[in-house]
Order: C-alpha cells, then structure tokens, then sequence
C-alpha cells in the first residue's frame, strides 16, 4: 500500500472524502472480512445482533473489543496519520463499529458524524471516518453515499430536502476517509445475493463525548495489553491536564499550582 498523505488530506479538505485504493494486503482483508463474518453470525445467534432493514442489515459496535485484529486496524499507523493532520495530534476514538447489508437492505437517514453540534459547524473540523471496505461497494449493494460539497455547508442536511447522493464505487481493501461534516448514508442494497461488508473508525477531537464509553465497556485485558496510542485512543489519557482526570488534577499539576502560588509570594 502506497499513498499520498498530503494528496489525501487535500482531497479530504476540497471533496469531503478521500479514495484509497489497495489500502488492505489481501490477506489482512480475508481476516477482517471472515472476522465481522463471525460476529454478525455470533450475535446473532446470541439474540444481541443490531439488526435492521427488517434482518437485511447487521451492525455490530465496540469492535476494539472483540478481537485483535480490530485493535491493530482503529491505530493502524497510515490512519493515524491521516487523522492527526485533519483532528490534530490528540484525536481520540468515538466509535469502532461495522456495517453490513444484505439484499433488500434500505438507506439510513442522510446525516453527518457532526450532526450533533449546532450550526454553523466550527471552521476547524470536528471529525473523520475511516471507511475500511471489506467488500467491492458497487451502485448496487447498498455501498456508502455521499453528498459532495456538502462538508463546506457547515450545517446538518434539511429533512425535508432532496439532494443528489454520489455513491462510493470501489474495490474491497480499500479505504475512504469521510470528512466529519460531509453528508452520507448507507444506500439500499437491490442485489439478489451477497453482502456488503464495511468498518467505520469514527476519530473526534479530545474535548467531544463520544459515541461508545470505552472506559466502561472495553474489557480489563484490553486496557492491560493496549498499546500508549490505543489507551489515549480509547480516552484513558489526560488531555491538556485538565480533562479526564480522577478525584482532581493528577499530582504533578498539583504540584506545579503549589510552585506557582509559593513563588507567588515572594513577588
């Protein structure tokens, strides 16, 4: 896998999305592929499945976790690069989640991961998905779709408007990155056979709430084996020592306001 970094975040910038083809090794992509396979079959089974579209559509949340291989790909190194050029150098995880869809699979609602915040949108941007393609997404099974131009609206799509989607038509083992503000969708899957397979790695700024509670919901062996980059991905580090701390500042802040007022009196 070979990409411009530069290029994809320009891309990113002007088009509300960037295309990365050849982005997964083929064997990387069996793995995951067979792995959400497993889940979606799984929870099912267990009668927890997040089953929509009438049982057409299945996504299954908090991927990291559910297996390594998850915990490799939400901080794969090339999406943390891409990431900390759009959200800066302390962006976190909001959600890690996959979505398939089956015949008969209807579109969700057009929205943008920014919805929740009040228009106008900030100029700086807010968030960013990374779109792992475990299937070709063709105009036919449901692949996801996009507004162009929209990122620059600042603001979350009109309900009572129609708008002219684009959908993303590419092969499995690519990797799109969809600007925070961008408008998408999942588009209805008319096939008569098949499944369309995706991960959305959802990265936000570190002051926002996110989607999923990682500090409750991921497991204690996670958090023992998960790497510095994993354990502030999942929000279990401080940011700018004043947000996600315990019982108050951590002691080296203590002491740096306990310095601070000593000098203090003697000026």
């Amino acid at each position: 896998m070979d990409f411009d970094l530069d290029a994809t975040v320009a891309t990113v910038e002007r088009d509300g999305i960037a295309l990365i083809r050849n982005f997964m090794p083929p064997a990387s992509l069996a793995h995951l592929r067979d792995s959400i396979s497993e889940l979606n079959r799984a929870e099912r089974a267990a009668g927890v499945g997040f089953i929509e579209s009438e049982g057409a559509n299945q996504r299954v949340f908090n991927l990291v976790n559910k297996g390594r291989v998850f915990e490799d790909a939400v901080a794969h190194p090339a999406v943390m690069a891409i990431m900390e050029r759009i959200l800066g150098a302390d962006f976190i995880l909001s959600g890690f989640s996959s979505n398939t869809t089956g015949p008969g699979g209807e579109p969700m609602l057009l929205h943008s991961d920014s919805g929740y915040v009040p228009p106008p949108h900030p100029q700086a941007v807010l968030s960013a998905n990374a779109i792992w393609l475990l299937d070709d997404f063709t105009l036919e099974n449901g692949g996801t779709e996009y507004v162009p131009g929209s990122h620059r609206m600042r603001r979350n799509p009109d309900p009572g408007m129609a708008y002219t989607c684009v959908p993303i038509v590419a092969p499995a083992g690519s990797l799109a990155i969809l600007h925070g503000y961008t408008w998408h969708r999942t588009g209805a899957n008319v096939t008569r056979a098949g499944q369309r397979r995706a991960m959305f790695a959802y990265y936000v700024r570190p002051f926002l709430r996110v989607q999923e509670n990682h500090l409750v919901s991921v497991r204690e062996e996670v958090w023992h084996r998960a790497s510095p980059l994993l354990r502030r991905l999942l929000g279990g580090e401080l940011y700018l020592n004043s947000i996600g701390f315990i019982d108050g500042p951590p002691a080296r802040m203590r002491a740096l306001a306990f310095s601070k007022r000593k000098r203090s009196a003697f000026t």
